[in-house]
């Protein structure tokens, strides 16, 4: 650990990253430049700060993705349960790109040294962060970006329909560098896969397998899908791309800990969707006690369960309850009797695009303040821990692998048994939350795989939805490309009056220093710099 923060401490003098002044530091500050560090401590570095980038911008950090595909909705601000943050420009592509422009560095010092299993390794990053950049924005500058040292301060817009291939193609070109590269990788500082060449060597087939399909309504090469899935491919929660969180400082710790959300304060505003936990019920699936907390004052219809206060141990965490009877004789109890939605159960999210009333919900009526609802459940204790063993910033997992294999059988993209890639999903997505799946998961017709192909494709689509549980980056591009599970009518939404957005507005920045670049990449926008144009990937 005390080697870990020095490195860290070490490459962080090689970079920094000022959104104010974002084309002007690229020529005064020559911020590609990496200076002489060793490739063990690039590739330590790499390795955390893409995975932190990834959960904190794109995972449960990212509380407007969260709630866009209902893992969570705001409790007291309620902007972000109906889409209206996706209005204002965003700037997260400058944390990206601060990224990026470390990796690319790093890139062309380990290719100087010929050191062939390292850049492969680093071109993994290079991808897994420019698909998430084009994924939320759109065209972006792939080729002549961050390349304020070469004096390119305007960078052109690549399309999206180049950028998806290139990035494909540099995948498949890291897969071989690892393969044919001599260099060892150091398992001190290899803090994701220990030095195993197979398992990187899986990452980027996997990530290469999540882009292949990603862009499968706009480009479909079956026999280059074919050929990739029988390539070695994550396959166990052991290969997942995923690193820990560290208790201390909180850029090391999980977005929802304690050192970074007051479990009195900040933590109390994320709060499950009603979606996820009924979902998670009509399934009957543990994955609901890991996720979420009993609700404080949960209703009851029964009089003799009034004011018993009860303690439960759910998951290794221990919570107190009370039922509270619906007295209709009560005045305040009355007045909110119509807006009751779960009683006599422990677990209540949000409705889907809650609104004002949203301290209301579920009929809640004694708020000490603007931050509680009793009667909607939070979050488990889990999150708000700094580190967990359960705790991951993930970036690819063997769950995910398994619904793209069984969505391409189903398609008839390619050869395979769709059930047993089903059913091996849920398995690996419950293993990553410490669950075994219950012998008789399948026997229930919620879960169990259909006959017909439509049924079949809603089936993963929920499944996959919920293994992408924390990574509302991915849920939310795939809910994009896929429309499932259908999302956008739930709860207080209205399609025809909050349509999804489709992607984020470009910073001002770009309008601000590179306009000319910025107007043509608008230009080819249907609906111009706004969250309801289509990118190339659906249009």
């Amino acid at each position: 650990m005390k080697k870990f923060l020095i490195f860290s401490t070490l490459v962080l003098l090689f970079f920094s990253c000022q959104k104010s002044s974002f084309r002007e530091d690229e020529l005064l500050a020559k911020r590609n430049a990496l200076e002489t560090a060793a490739p063990n401590l690039l590739l330590s570095s790499i390795i955390q700060k893409s995975a932190y980038l990834y959960q904190n911008k794109g995972g449960m950090g990212a509380k407007n993705l969260s709630c866009a595909v209902q893992y969570t909705e705001g409790n007291k601000s309620s902007d972000d349960n109906r889409y209206l943050n996706f209005r204002t420009p965003d700037e997260s592509l400058y944390d990206y790109t601060g990224v990026i422009r470390f990796i690319n560095a790093a890139i062309l010092d380990v290719n100087k040294k010929g050191l062939k299993t390292h850049e492969g390794v680093f071109r993994i990053f290079k991808s897994l962060i420019w698909a998430a950049v084009t994924d939320l924005y759109g065209d972006i500058y792939y080729t002549q970006g961050l390349r304020g040292q070469e004096g390119i301060l305007f960078p052109k817009f690549d399309e999206q329909k180049d950028i998806y291939p290139a990035l494909i193609q540099n995948l498949k070109e890291a897969s071989k560098l690892i393969t044919d590269g001599t260099d060892v990788l150091d398992n001190s500082y290899d803090i994701l896969y220990a030095g195993n060449k197979t398992k990187w060597t899986k990452f980027a087939n996997s990530l290469r397998l999540r882009l292949m399909m990603r862009q499968s309504n706009k480009i479909l090469d079956k026999a280059a899908l074919q050929e990739l899935v029988a390539l070695p491919l994550i396959t166990d929660v052991s290969e997942n791309a995923s690193i820990s969180y560290f208790e201390g400082d909180a850029s090391m710790s999980s977005p929802m800990g304690k050192a970074n959300l007051d479990p009195n304060g900040n933590f109390l505003i994320f709060r499950p969707s009603k979606t996820l936990i009924d979902s998670l019920k009509a399934l009957n699936d543990e994955r609901l006690k890991v996720w979420v907390a009993p609700i404080e004052k949960p209703w009851a219809d029964k009089k003799d369960s009034n004011n018993v206060s009860r303690t439960i141990v759910q998951k290794g965490f221990t919570y107190d309850y009370k039922w509270e009877y619906i007295d209709r004789s009560n005045p305040k109890i009355k007045a909110v009797a119509p807006s009751i939605i779960d009683s006599m159960t422990l677990f209540a999210g949000y409705v889907a695009g809650a609104s004002v009333n949203v301290l209301n919900a579920n009929g809640s009526y004694d708020l000490p303040d603007t931050k509680y609802n009793y009667k909607i459940s939070k979050f488990s204790k889990l999150f708000n821990e700094n580190a967990n063993v359960l705790l991951k910033a993930t970036m690819l997992q063997a769950d995910e692998v398994q619904f793209l294999l069984a969505e391409a059988i189903v398609k008839g993209w390619i050869t395979g048994d769709a059930k047993t890639c089903y059913e091996n999903g849920v398995k690996l997505a419950m293993k990553r939350w410490g669950e075994t799946t219950p012998s008789n998961y399948f026997s229930n017709p919620v879960a169990a795989f259909p006959a017909a192909k439509q049924q079949q494709l809603a089936k993963i689509g929920l499944q996959k939805w919920l293994g992408l549980f924390m990574m509302g980056l991915e849920s939310y591009a795939d809910y994009r490309r896929t429309r499932l599970p259908y999302l956008e009518a739930n709860g207080e939404l209205d399609p025809t009056i909050t349509p999804f957005p489709l992607r984020y507005r470009y910073p001002q920045t770009e309008l601000k220093n590179n306009a000319s670049n910025y107007q043509e990449a608008v230009r080819r926008l249907d609906k111009g710099d706004t969250e309801f144009s289509k990118m190339w990937l659906m249009q």
